[in-house]
């Protein structure tokens, strides 16, 4: 069976994002997730290593990660949806 690939990604600690994105995820019992949580995304050279990682998931797998974010700054969450992964 393959793992999918969730992040939860914050400008703070990440819990508001994990919560919402773990609430979701309880839905699908027959799939796998592997989640990863990346808090104090807090400056855009933070965002674009952000977006390295998801890049480089991606590419591992085929398969876009699903991206559950909480964002104060748009400069923020705009350089995250350019990546390869699906922002919620």
């Amino acid at each position: 069976m393959t793992e999918h690939a969730v992040f939860f990604l914050s400008d703070g600690t990440g819990i508001t994002a994990q919560a919402v994105g773990q609430s979701l995820l309880a839905q699908f019992e027959k799939i796998n997730f592997a989640t990863e949580t990346i808090p104090y995304i807090d400056s855009e050279e933070k965002a674009h290593k952000v977006v390295n990682r998801i890049n480089e998931v991606f590419n591992l797998k085929k398969i876009k990660p699903i991206l559950f974010a909480t964002f104060a700054k748009d400069s923020i969450r705009n350089i995250i949806a350019n990546s390869h992964g699906e922002l919620f």
